[in-house]
């Protein structure tokens, strides 16, 4: 009885473990990992061996003939894992699907060769010659190709997780739906290339020169792309979410719908960018050149924009929730029936915008510059505009309800049937300005501003006392 027991005992044991074994290697077989190299058992008799230039010619015959006739027995797949191929001259070689693991092709001419499903994860191909070549769905993870020339070579869906690129070539290359997570492009080429839907995670791209480059779709979270070109690129629909863009030159470039939440474009120049619909919470962009860009619709909930160039830029229905806007300067740009609801920013300059029914509840803006701006039927609400300049400005059906204008100068500025309930005019200049048909406006307030011989007032208001006496009456 008790050997039955212990008999049962091991057997539950056994399969426990086995169940265990089992389960793991079905986890990781479903779940492969980008980060590890491939690791697979080298058997080719040419391991870590130079092969004379004749035997290769045969091997890469014999290799041509498998593909032909794969189950032929006296055809072989090219089996080079760990070979010495540094310098080989494979010129428009046939090596789809060759077996070529950990092997060294430093300074190789592969020109035109065909490695289509080719095996080459952490192969060294520093400075290798592979233009115009085919690497579609090739294994090239954790390879070496630095100083590499990849300039039209196409490698749709190829996989180069971790590889290294540095200073690569791949001008009007085509890696479509390719896999360059973790990888290192620092300073490499890619002008004209394309590149969509392709997958760069985490990638390392500084001083890259990515110019005319197609990029719709890619995913491009976590880059570093520090100082890298991309001039007229095509980034639409684009993933940049906490992407590293300070510096980079964007000028041109294309991101309509993109996404850069949480991405660093510290002095980074938009200037002329095409950013209509963008996903830009939280994004820094602090210093940056967004001169003529195109910003419609665009959602920058909580980004920095301290001293940012905006002029002239095209921000219709763009979102600023709570944005910073510390020095930011919106000369001449459009920003009709934009949101600014709580946006807050120290001298901001918006002169001769155009800010049309723009709804800036409770903004903060002091100091800022709306000189000759348009405001008409602008949402104020709230708003604390202590000490800006609203000179010849149009405030036409404004609503200044409960806004602070403290200090604010509003000389020649049109009010014509502006909201003033409850606001604050302190020691506001109203010299020449247009107040008829205003609403809310009591005679305790005009007393508290400004006026002169020119300001236009309501009939049943009148002209307070001189400047000089109303201010030393409200003088704290």
């Amino acid at each position: 009885m008790k050997s039955e027991f212990m008999t049962v005992g091991i057997i539950r044991v056994v399969l426990i473990v086995g169940l265990t074994i089992g389960s793991t290697s079905m986890t990781n077989a479903g779940e492969p990992s980008p980060t590890m190299p491939h690791t697979g058992h080298c058997s080719s008799l040419y391991k870590k061996k130079p092969i004379p230039a004749k035997v290769l010619r045969a091997l890469v015959a014999s290799h041509g003939r498998w593909l032909e006739q794969r189950n032929h027995p006296d055809h072989q797949r090219a089996d080079l894992c760990q070979a010495n191929l540094r310098q080989a001259a494979l010129a428009g070689a046939n090596l789809e699907r060759a077996q070529l693991e950990g092997a060294i092709l430093r300074q190789a001419n592969l020109y035109q060769s065909s490695l289509g499903q080719a095996s080459l994860a952490g192969a060294d191909l520093t400075r290798a010659d592979l233009e115009g070549s085919n690497l579609s769905g090739a294994d090239l993870r954790h390879a070496r190709l630095s100083g590499a020339n990849l300039a039209r070579s196409i490698g749709d869906e190829a996989v180069l997780y971790n590889a290294v690129l540095v200073g690569a070539q791949l001008h009007e290359s085509t890696f479509e739906r390719a896999h360059f997570e973790g990888a290192d492009l620092s300073s490499a080429d890619l002008t004209d290339a394309s590149f969509v839907d392709s997958y760069f995670y985490g990638a390392r791209l500084q001083r890259a020169v990515l110019a005319g480059t197609d990029l719709t779709g890619a995913d491009l979270r976590r880059t570093v792309l520090t100082k890298a070109e991309f001039h007229q690129a095509n980034l639409q629909g684009a993933l940049l979410d906490s992407a590293q863009l300070d510096q980079a030159r964007l000028v041109e470039a294309d991101l309509e719908s993109a996404y850069l939440d949480e991405a660093n474009l510290r002095e980074a120049n938009l200037a002329d960018a095409i950013l209509r619909g963008a996903d830009m919470r939280y994004a820094d962009l602090r210093g940056a050149g967004l001169h003529q860009a195109d910003l419609e619709g665009a959602n920058l909930e909580g980004a920095n924009l301290a001293r940012a160039n905006l002029q002239s830029a095209k921000l219709r229905m763009a979102i600023f929730y709570h944005a910073d806007l510390d020095e930011a300067d919106f000369r001449e740009a459009h920003l009709d029936h934009a949101v600014l609801i709580g946006a807050r920013g120290s001298r901001p300059i918006f002169t001769r915008g155009d800010l049309t029914e723009i709804y800036a509840l409770k903004a903060s803006l002091q100091q800022a510059q709306f000189n000759e701006a348009r405001l008409e039927s602008a949402n104020l609400v709230a708003a604390d505009l202590r000490g800006s300049n609203f000179t010849h400005a149009n405030l036409t059906q404004a609503n200044l309800q409960e806004a602070n204008l403290q200090d604010a100068t509003l000389a020649g500025a049109d009010l014509t049937g502006a909201r003033l309930n409850s606001a604050d005019l302190r020691r506001a200049n109203l010299r020449d300005a247009t107040l008829v048909s205003v609403t809310g406006l009591t005679q305790a307030q005009l007393d508290t501003a400004c006026v002169d011989e020119q300001t236009q007032l309501p009939p049943e208001l009148h002209r307070s006392a001189p400047c000089s006496l109303a201010e030393k009456k409200t003088r704290p």
